[in-house]
């Protein structure tokens, strides 16, 4: 069945409805807000280096969201401002790289959420040592929850400096991926 220019636009841009509203789904899982993710979305999914005014119009959004969530995506990394030729406009185009994106969105989950926690367990921890507490220190109840704290603390370390592996870059990421899936 041969489809005409129209049809074809179309089909196209119903892909890219239907993949616009799976990064809005998926925003939460992500940490960021389903705006960000919807222009992540429409940016990654065309390729193409689109201005404030296109992403305003495609996902009618006020120039003002957009504005603030492009901002957020160029800080994060998972976005850059480009320009074109004779015109003074700002455009905007995703990375096309899966693995650095995800390393990047890993990173910025891994800061905001999981450096905090390990922050808590550590002072938790000198606050149950003994020169925090003094002889209460040796009591059963200070010695289990020193142990709990202590027990988490060492596993989410040596998941975050496992992280920080794969963060330094994302070719480590996929390397190690790719081994563990052919293992």
């Amino acid at each position: 069945m041969k489809l005409t220019r129209a049809e074809r636009a179309q089909r196209l841009q119903q892909v890219e409805d239907e993949f616009v509203d799976l990064w809005d789904n998926m925003s939460a899982l992500w940490g960021i807000s389903p705006t960000m993710a919807r222009i992540h979305g429409l940016l990654y999914i065309t390729g193409a280096a689109l201005s404030m005014d296109e992403i305003m119009e495609r996902l009618t959004i006020s120039r003002g969201n957009v504005s603030m969530n492009l901002s957020k995506l160029v800080e994060w990394g998972l976005v850059r401002r480009v320009h074109k030729r004779g015109d003074r406009r700002d455009y905007y185009e995703s990375l096309s790289d899966v693995w650095e994106m995800f390393t990047l969105v890993a990173s910025q989950r891994k800061r905001r959420e999981i450096d905090p926690i390990l922050s808590t367990l550590r002072r938790c921890k000198e606050r149950l040592s003994a020169d925090a507490l003094g002889p209460q220190a040796e009591e059963p109840a200070a010695q289990a929850r020193l142990q709990r704290v202590q027990e988490l603390l060492t596993l989410l370390s040596r998941m975050e400096s496992l992280a920080q592996r794969f963060f330094e870059s994302h070719r480590s990421l996929r390397a190690a991926m790719e081994l563990l899936a052919d293992g």
